[in-house]
C-alpha cells in the first residue's frame, strides 16, 4: 500500500490508515469462491464513521489452509457521513480449488476527507 501511504502526504487533508481506527468502518459480510471462475469473491460495507463524506480504499487478504492466497483492493467513494455503502472485491491470485475453506482479513483501510 505504499501508493496509498504516498497519497496520505502532502496534499490531501483529513487522510487516515487502519492504525487510528479507520478499520472498524469496514466489514467483511461474504467471503467465498465464485464457482465459475474459482477466484474468490469477498463482499462487504463500509460504514462513515467520520464528520464528513469520505472516499475510501480498501484491501483485503484472502486465505485457505493458513496461506494467503490472494489479495484485492476496492475504493468507495463518497461515502457520506454517518451513511453505509456496499463494496465487492475480486482479489487477483492463484484459483481456489472446490471445497476450499476461505479465511478473508481486511489487511488496510485508508480513508480520505472527499471534498
Amino acid at each position: 500500500m505504499l501508493g496509498l501511504a504516498a497519497a496520505c502526504t502532502g496534499l490531501l487533508v483529513g487522510c487516515s490508515s487502519s492504525g487510528s481506527g479507520v478499520a472498524n468502518d469496514v466489514r467483511i459480510t461474504n467471503c467465498t469462491r465464485d464457482p465459475d471462475n474459482h477466484r474468490a469473491v469477498v463482499r462487504g460495507t463500509v460504514h462513515n464513521g467520520s464528520s464528513k463524506q469520505s472516499n475510501y480504499v480498501i484491501q483485503i487478504d484472502v486465505q485457505a489452509n493458513d496461506s494467503k492466497i490472494e489479495s484485492g483492493l476496492t475504493s468507495v467513494l463518497r461515502v457520506g457521513s454517518g451513511q453505509t455503502e456496499t463494496f465487492t472485491v475480486h482479489p487477483v491470485g492463484a484459483d481456489v480449488p472446490s471445497g476450499t475453506a476461505l479465511r478473508c482479513t481486511i489487511a488496510h483501510v485508508g480513508r480520505i476527507a472527499a471534498e
